[in-house]
């Protein structure tokens, strides 16, 4: 986990007010004045959480979304600008999904993590906190461009390409009119010996309060 930034932040969060010292750190907020404005940002690796059945992972990735959902809360009532960020391992929609009808009913009937009805439930319920995917905001119907494709099927090398978008980047609605544009690079992920996941990004032209 780390963030990047050509700014310094004002802020830093690692990790969730609530974790024990046995945690993963799979959290980071940070807070930036920009424009005479501040915005958070915060970067999450989401628990991939394996099956619904496993005892320990996929309560894990319930917990995350639980936790998020109230430091989101906390955040909002304080009137503050965000954006949330990262490996969130989930595709929130059937367009999401890229991997071919057949592997879709497979991974559902093995209850295999991704785009479980549940957690369907738990990326419904963090965008009901006013975010908004900048990704679809740009581009609301396509299927054209996932996030991450399985090593083993090698389904970055297909045409078409099979993979998923479980990598997202949300803002809260003061923000979306000044997201200028929002993409998948697929540059990097054709690099040798890359990531399974794809640089997601989106750009934003903050206009001063």
């Amino acid at each position: 986990m780390a963030l990047l930034s050509k700014v310094a932040p004002i802020f830093v969060q690692k990790g969730f007010p609530g974790d024990d010292e046995e945690a993963q750190k799979r959290f980071i907020h940070a807070r930036y004045e920009l424009e005479g404005r501040e915005v958070d940002v915060l970067n999450g690796y989401f628990p991939q959480g394996e099956s619904q059945d496993h005892p320990i992972k996929f309560p894990m990735k319930r917990a995350y979304y639980a936790d998020l959902m109230a430091y989101i809360d906390t955040l909002k009532a304080e009137g503050r600008s965000i954006i949330v960020m990262g490996d969130m391992n989930i595709a929130p929609e059937d367009i999401d999904i890229g991997i071919g009808e057949v592997n879709a009913k497979r991974w559902l009937k093995n209850r295999k993590t991704s785009f479980l009805p549940e957690e369907r439930e738990w990326y419904s319920a963090l965008m009901s906190r006013e975010l908004t995917d900048t990704y679809r905001l740009h581009y609301p119907e396509s299927t054209e461009l996932y996030s991450w494709f399985d090593y083993r099927s090698r389904g970055f090398n297909d045409e078409p390409k099979r993979g998923l978008r479980i990598d997202h980047i949300l803002c809260t609605s003061d923000l979306v009119s000044e997201c200028i544009g929002a993409g998948i690079s697929y540059e990097l992920r054709a690099m040798e010996k890359p990531s399974d996941h794809a640089p997601i990004w989106s750009a934003f032209d903050l206009k001063k309060p």
